[in-house]
């Protein structure tokens, strides 16, 4: 047994599969995500990009597409590294969202880089939504769905913000 896999079995890594549903409770997607033993319930990722490349790896490799997706798409969490990365490219588009992190800054390179991939044929998605800002603008012209934390704003907030995302063609 080599120290890398040793380590592995250590600290095995898992591929969480959490449905995503519409407003009659059916299944239409799937979103992602890494999972660590120690992690409970809850994710522990200190590297976004190699958290995206576990799932990336465990989904298309190890398990296969079709057992861990069936027919729906698959929403894959990804940060600025793996969105300037050619690994992004690899993906079939068919069958992928890139759920864009919360954490992600609009500059624009990032911006470009979003316009590429959209051009490109990939879904885009933001995750955890909670603003509207200015530097997001650009970015809701690009993206197919918005994931709103209705956690975030208060409560006499979320209905103008919805109104306000109601504006772009896109699925909240």
């Amino acid at each position: 047994m080599t120290a890398h896999q040793a380590s592995m079995a250590d600290n095995p890594v898992f591929l969480g599969r959490q449905p995503i549903l519409d407003r009659d409770q059916r299944i239409v997607a799937y979103e992602l995500l890494f999972r660590t033993a120690g992690g409970g319930n809850a994710a522990v990722i200190e590297d976004h990009f190699t958290a995206t490349a576990e799932v990336v790896v465990r989904t298309f490799v190890e398990l296969g597409l079709a057992s861990v997706l069936g027919d729906c798409p698959g929403f894959i969490n990804v940060d600025e590294w793996f969105l300037s990365s050619e690994l992004v490219e690899l993906l079939p588009r068919d069958r992928v969202v890139l759920e864009i992190l919360e954490t992600v800054e609009f500059t624009p390179a990032v911006v470009a880089r979003l316009r590429e991939l959209r051009e490109k044929g990939l879904r885009l998605a933001l995750d955890d939504f909670s603003r509207i800002g200015s530097d997001q603008i650009p970015v809701l012209e690009l993206v197919d769905v918005v994931k709103v934390d209705l956690l975030a704003p208060g409560a006499d907030e979320l209905p103008s913000m919805i109104q306000h995302l109601r504006r772009w063609p896109l699925k909240l």
